[in-house]
């Protein structure tokens, strides 16, 4: 059975309010280092009640109880101290960049550059990128992103990269960052490892959890723990739920995308999210979740935003978790409407389809739709996955789309999704029937409280 918490605050990497078999370059040696163990003598002794009767009574029968005895237990110091300095070399801290809305003293929204800090760890290494892990909410916002290596330099700048958002897993809550060869000094270059990644299938309470990450932003820093529950389900603040393993280690903001390793310095999991208002609950999802995500990944094309990204010529509306739950849709961009002769209706997109995959890339909402249409110019041909309704059900799909040039009309109509709050007035919030001239959720949905929409 699950264990179910909900997660007060998770641990981000933009606003801090309140997780393959991969070549192993260099791996990590751990010389002299011995995976420390607790033995413990057992002594058995049967215990036997019994009573007194007369011989013409029956005696009653007891179940016998095992009885234990930890006196003889050998207690021996756990010195991670050989474990961390192997791994170190593997381990990151991020820094990222992004803009977003807040709330000023007057009630009004205005655009802010935020940073953010977090953590990640070396994956691969390719001819001409070094590959990063860390988690997908870190990243999936940001507009520049740097890592710097946990290596001794003269010059701390050295040390210091810019990286570039490779992919992004958002129902598994992981990213892969790429730094370029030649943007690193070869003297760290030299020095950096790989981490090892271990299994997380036969994972026990109770065995050695340590968490390596930039916690608070103020630098690298260990934690060291023990598992202390496994298959936990946690939900997010965002409604998203996650199944990871929970480790008594403190939990920090800025830990995430941090490595957790185990006795033999593997990886055995990648930190994404802390119970802030309880005392030492992290967690962590497991290794062999990410390491399929990871890898496909890793072999994704690096890209740079294009100034003018291409169109498929559709509008859609962002569905998202609660809205999937209560209307029992998928998660995605539920597409309302397609341009006639647009490039979404010569590949077949159809009003109602929703957008669940673009070039790979999990599509759970329209803000993640136009994050990843940013980096594809007009011209480019994608693969997009759609979920279409088909007997009271719905069924997968997979269309080509060569993206176009969007008209002024299309390009005007684009912006960021206001979603309504209910706590907002209705001359705050932004009125569908001003982009469409009538309530399309109306029609489709009923209740438009929990929809933006969006021109692509």
């Amino acid at each position: 059975m699950k264990n179910r918490n909900r997660i007060a605050a998770g641990i981000t990497g933009a606003v801090l309010v309140g997780a393959l078999v991969i070549g192993q370059a260099a791996p990590a040696v751990l010389a002299d280092d011995k995976e420390t163990s607790l033995a413990l003598t057992e002594t058995e002794a049967d215990a036997v009640l019994e009573t007194e009767a007369p011989e013409t009574e029956k005696k009653k029968e007891y179940a016998q109880l095992e009885t234990t005895n930890a006196s003889d237990a050998v207690i021996t110091a756990i010195d991670v101290s050989g474990v961390v300095e192997a791994v170190m070399p593997s381990i990151v801290t991020v820094t990222e960049k992004s803009v977003q809305e807040v709330e000023t003293f007057f009630g009004e929204s205005q655009a802010v550059e935020m940073e953010g800090a977090a953590s990640g760890f070396i994956i691969a290494q390719d001819d001409d990128e070094l590959l990063i892990a860390t988690n997908n909410h870190v990243v999936e916002s940001s507009t520049e992103v740097t890592v710097a290596f946990s290596i001794d330099t003269e010059d701390p700048d050295d040390a210091i990269a810019p990286a570039k958002v490779k992919g992004t897993d958002s129902k598994t809550d992981l990213a892969v960052i790429a730094v370029d060869l030649d943007d690193i000094n070869e003297e760290v270059l030299s020095q950096l490892k790989i981490a090892v990644l271990g299994s997380s299938d036969k994972l026990k309470v109770g065995q050695t959890a340590i968490t390596i990450g930039n916690s608070l932003g103020e630098g690298i820093s260990v934690t060291s723990g023990i598992i202390s529950a496994l298959n936990v389900e946690i939900m997010v603040e965002d409604g998203s739920t996650f199944t990871e393993f929970q480790t008594d280690g403190a939990a920090n903001q800025g830990q995430s995308g941090g490595a957790v390793v185990n006795a033999n310095g593997e990886v055995i999991g990648i930190f994404n999210a802390g119970y802030l208002s309880g005392d030492n609950m992290g967690y962590a999802i497991p290794i062999s979740t990410a390491i399929p995500v990871l890898q496909e990944l890793i072999n994704r094309e690096t890209r740079d935003v294009v100034e003018n990204h291409g169109y498929m010529g559709v509008t859609v509306v962002g569905v998202s978790a609660e809205a999937s739950e209560y209307y029992g849709i998928p998660e995605g961009a539920y597409v309302y409407e397609v341009a006639k002769d647009s490039a979404g209706e010569k590949a077949g997109l159809q009003q109602g389809d929703i957008i669940v995959g673009f070039d790979g890339i999990t599509i759970d909402s329209q803000e993640a739709l136009l994050r990843q249409i940013n980096y594809y110019a007009p011209g480019e041909t994608v693969e997009v996955k759609i979920m279409r309704g088909s007997g009271g059900g719905y069924e997968e799909q997979k269309v080509e789309i060569t993206l176009e040039e969007g008209s002024e009309d299309v390009k005007n109509q684009t912006q960021e999704p206001s979603v309504p709050d209910e706590k907002d007035s209705d001359e705050e919030q932004q009125d569908p029937e001003d982009v469409f001239g009538h309530d399309p959720f109306d029609e489709i949905f009923g209740d438009s409280d929990i929809f933006g929409n969006e021109g692509f």
